[in-house]
């Protein structure tokens, strides 16, 4: 007698099962990504500043609104300004203490994403206190955006 090696109808019938679901979530992570996106195409235009002269475009997200905190001009704490300074240093290949502190302020981003939100990318829509930190190399400036422990830390394009 000759043993049978076919699969028992009940388990093709959970795999079938399993796989359905499994494509049934994979359409829904798809369909969640790219309603994320908000369509726009901010990156690569100019930006003009507010003297009207017209830059490059910048590898940085732009800028959402971002409430200001009461005392809001209150200088952020100092290793936060240290990790900033570290940041910019790294992507423009340039000294820490070459960037000149502009201002800090406290801030309430409207949610995760810090005031610069990232195409693809979904974000907590939470409140979430953090400071804007503004800084100057040359004639451009640059932005940082953080949370309120300066743990995640942000380039945003608006330090003009």
């Amino acid at each position: 007698m000759t043993q049978s090696t076919a699969t028992p109808p009940s388990t093709r019938n959970a795999a079938r099962v399993l796989w359905s679901l499994l494509m049934l979530a994979l359409m829904a992570v798809l369909l969640a990504a790219t309603a994320c996106g908000d369509g726009g195409d901010e990156q690569g235009t100019t930006v003009t500043s507010p003297s009207g002269v017209a830059t490059a475009p910048s590898e940085f997200p732009t800028v959402s609104p971002a409430t200001p905190m009461p005392g809001a001009q209150e200088p952020v704490a100092s290793d936060i300004e240290i990790i900033a300074r570290l940041l910019l240093a790294d992507l423009e290949a340039a000294e820490p203490e070459a960037f000149t502190l502009i201002s800090s302020e406290s801030v309430q981003w409207l949610d995760a994403s810090l005031g610069c939100p990232q195409e693809g990318f979904a974000y907590a829509q939470v409140i979430t206190p953090g400071h804007k930190l503004v800084f100057a190399l040359g004639d451009t400036t640059y932005a940082v955006h953080t949370n309120a422990d300066g743990s995640n830390l942000v380039p945003c394009n608006d330090g003009e």
